[in-house]
């Protein structure tokens, strides 16, 4: 039985984030076209699409991934490590950045290129957690 609520427990996270993303798309409206600052804000949109996707991705695996660690690789006895202070301000640099972006008069496209960089090193950094299974050391 616990094997069932489980099941329903991911699919409703699923949905949620499923919700999340198409919700995300329709706010943003990453294809569409800005006068003066065209490309920049495609590539904030876009890099700001694929980092949210990842962040997904990784916090399914911490939820609802199997921990599989041999006594070796165990982490230290601290929470706090490299990894986790990175997952924590992935979670909220990012963020704000798109949150802010329309407040910025001065310097927007450089804001956008560093933003669409902060964005892309953080969806990297996700990926690589994810696929050579450091997620499981969180």
């Amino acid at each position: 039985m616990g094997n069932f609520f489980q099941g329903v427990f991911q699919t409703f996270f699923l949905a949620g984030y499923f919700i999340i993303f198409v919700v995300t798309i329709l706010i943003l409206q990453p294809f569409k076209f800005h006068k003066r600052r065209n490309k920049s804000t495609i590539s904030l949109k876009i890099s700001y699409l694929l980092f949210l996707l990842g962040f997904l991705i990784f916090t399914y695996l911490l939820l609802f991934g199997e921990k599989v660690i041999s006594e070796e690789e165990q982490p230290f006895d601290t929470l706090f490590n490299i990894h986790f202070v990175f997952f924590l301000t992935s979670a909220i640099i990012p963020n704000v950045g798109i949150m802010i972006r329309r407040k910025i008069k001065k310097n927007r496209i450089e804001y956008n290129i560093l933003f669409t960089l902060i964005n892309s090193l953080y969806f990297i950094y996700l990926m690589y957690l994810s696929f050579s299974d450091m997620w499981e050391l969180m």
